[in-house]
């Protein structure tokens, strides 16, 4: 027996017309000490199952957990909500995804942290938080205390949730995506953070991810979820080196390859995860499997036994395993496009950019955001620009775009300087548009994806309705969409396919430059690599320019003609992905490699 124990461990949702089961025959077990991660796309189950075995989802939702769940065998499942609230906290510490929501607005650190502590009074808790700041890497941690979530960055604010999760000395720490959308060094810091709290504290830990690459650095075992069910678990690096279902190998298949450049296609999983809910005859991966037979569409697999410590659920185990790993299509190293002789497209030339804030009622701060900061985008050109948050990337593309204006330094785009003139913005916008990282946040709910897509081309391209709609249908097709989805509302389709319509809208006036900001954070690998597909598509059908912004150096290493790299307001090295891989002339270029290797398979 386990510390942690799972038998025929599910989640139920409960409605007016019965109940529908949406986990299901999930099998697990956890030591004190030993890591285990759940990997999977956005509605395998990761976190129903995870918070559903601490009850935190019953005060939200019509979920039930059900079968057994036993920790330090205590049947959890059998407890009421009292003797639950004494377990929740002080035995099963939770690090969620999103801190800034997880966290109290209203409340300065302190008192969040002192609230959470049991059993000790108001200067113990303080004391033992002062304690968890300095450990959990906060360099001025009595100052922190001070302060609200807003003022802290991701990062600090993820540390603070790790330091309130840490405060009662939980025996198993649950941690939902806890790094998902933070900077590759940021990432890794929190990642050893978690992974040494737990080594040293000897907790069990069940740490969540989309990212395999994650899972790869920080697991003991890893178990995969798919569509609610465990469909194949082991310890990690047989896993990785010999994968037996499908699914997990196309996961490592989707995966962006350290050190590879050049790269004009990603690795993808057709298709979407079903509703965990429906009732599938047969193997719930079949319709996006290659490896699928009459047996996979007849008879539900069970986990079976590869090893003594490797399970399963796959009718053609034997051929995944002699099957070996697709190549990535025109994956060869070196392959980046000289840009150098190009028309230059846009250009920034000694911008700077600077942000007032209160701190009280008699002083203010000044941040500054852009400290002289110069940049070309020349004509096809796909420009990685990479940094960590609050290093200026985003400024400096919203300067680009017109959102906002520079304090000093010029802007131009297609030789035109940036103007409040009205027909120059109207020119602008015609010429740069904006794929911004959240897609819900940027289309109208109210609107259909017909509407919204046509509405650049009716108010800035001179279509008529009738037009756009006729256009909306073919920009549906180019970015991967079926035409029915035009009738539908943002509300209706997956973030993936939310982020395909911001790019058909965004490029259904040809723009000569688009500025696609954190595009891919926080999505799926597969769906990741449908997004870069999508604009990779349309880099060889148009000669848009991509500013391409994200923290994730790995995937644009992968596929830009250059680099640029931010830190502190300024653009401190610029070059070929191969220059900045071979030759990175920065202390700071290489620290973010040296992080994006450690996190990566």
């Amino acid at each position: 027996m386990g510390f942690l124990e799972l038998r025929d461990f599910g989640v139920d949702l409960l409605t007016d017309e019965g109940s529908s089961r949406l986990v299901a025959q999930v099998d697990l077990s956890l030591e004190r000490g030993e890591l285990l991660c759940i990997v999977g796309e956005s509605g395998s189950g990761k976190t129903l199952t995870s918070l559903s075995l601490a009850r935190l989802l019953e005060y939200t939702s019509a979920t039930v957990p059900v079968g057994h769940a036993a920790l330090d065998g205590e049947d959890l499942l059998g407890l009421d909500q009292t003797a639950m609230n004494r377990i929740r906290g002080s035995e099963i510490g939770v690090v969620f995804q999103e801190s800034m929501e997880a966290l109290n607005p209203s409340c300065r650190i302190e008192d969040q942290l002192v609230e959470a502590a049991r059993r000790m009074d108001r200067e113990a808790a303080r004391a033992k938080a002062l304690r968890l700041m300095e450990e959990v890497g906060i360099p001025d941690p009595a100052g922190t205390l001070r302060k609200y979530p807003h003022q802290l960055s991701g990062g600090m604010q993820q540390r603070v949730m790790i330091a309130m999760a840490l405060i009662n000395d939980p025996s198993l720490l649950i941690a939902d995506e806890p790094t998902t959308a933070l900077d590759v060094t940021v990432q890794a810091e929190i990642l050893r953070i978690i992974r040494n709290e737990q080594a040293t504290r000897d907790m069990a830990c069940i740490f969540i991810t989309h990212d395999i690459g994650v899972a790869a650095y920080m697991a003991d075992r890893i178990a995969v979820m798919y569509s609610g069910r465990v469909v194949e678990a082991a310890p990690a690096q047989e896993l990785l080196e010999n994968p037996r279902h499908p699914y997990t190998r196309r996961l490592l298949e989707c995966m962006p390859k350290v050190g590879r450049t050049g790269v004009s296609r990603f690795e993808t999983i057709p298709g979407r995860v079903p509703n965990p809910s429906l009732e599938i005859i047969g193997c719930r991966f079949q319709d996006r499997c290659a490896f699928a037979t009459d047996v996979c569409r007849t008879e539900t697999p069970q986990l079976l036994p590869v090893s003594a410590q490797h399970e399963a659920a796959c009718w053609n185990q034997e051929a995944v395993a002699a099957a070996g790993f697709a190549e990535d299509a025109g994956a060869e190293p070196g392959r980046s496009e000289d840009t150098a002789g190009r028309a230059v497209i846009a250009r920034a030339e000694d911008v700077s950019k600077s942000y007032r804030s209160r701190a009280s009622l008699r002083r203010s701060h000044v941040t500054r955001a852009l400290d002289g900061v110069s940049l070309e985008i020349r004509e096809g050109e796909f420009l990685g620009l990479v940094g960590e948050s609050g290093s200026g990337k985003t400024t400096l593309g919203r300067i680009l775009a017109g959102i906002e204006t520079a304090d000093a330094g010029t802007v131009s785009v297609q030789g035109h300087e940036h103007s409040r003139r009205r027909a120059a913005v109207r020119e602008l916008r015609r010429n740069v548009q904006v794929v911004f990282q959240n897609p819900h946040g940027t289309l109208d709910p109210r609107l259909t994806i017909r509407e919204s897509v046509s509405e650049p081309m009716i108010h800035l391209g001179g279509l008529s309705k009738r037009q756009a709609h006729a256009r909306a249908a073919e920009l549906m097709s180019q970015v991967g969409l079926p035409e029915e989805y035009l009738d539908h509302v943002p509300d209706a389709l997956s973030g993936g396919q939310k982020q395909r319509v911001s790019i058909a809208r965004a490029i259904s006036i040809s723009p000569a430059l688009l500025i696609a900001d954190e595009p891919t954070s926080a999505l799926d690998v597969s769906v990741q690599g449908q997004i870069m597909n999508v604009l990779l598509d349309l880099r060889e059908q148009t000669s848009v320019s991509y500013l391409f912004i994200t923290h994730n150096l790995n995937l644009v290493l992968n596929v830009a003609d250059r680099v640029a790299v931010m830190h502190g307001g300024r653009i401190v090295e610029v070059g070929t992905p191969e220059e900045i891989i071979g030759s990175p002339r920065t202390e700071y270029t290489r620290r973010l490699l040296a992080a994006n290797v450690e996190t990566s398979i």
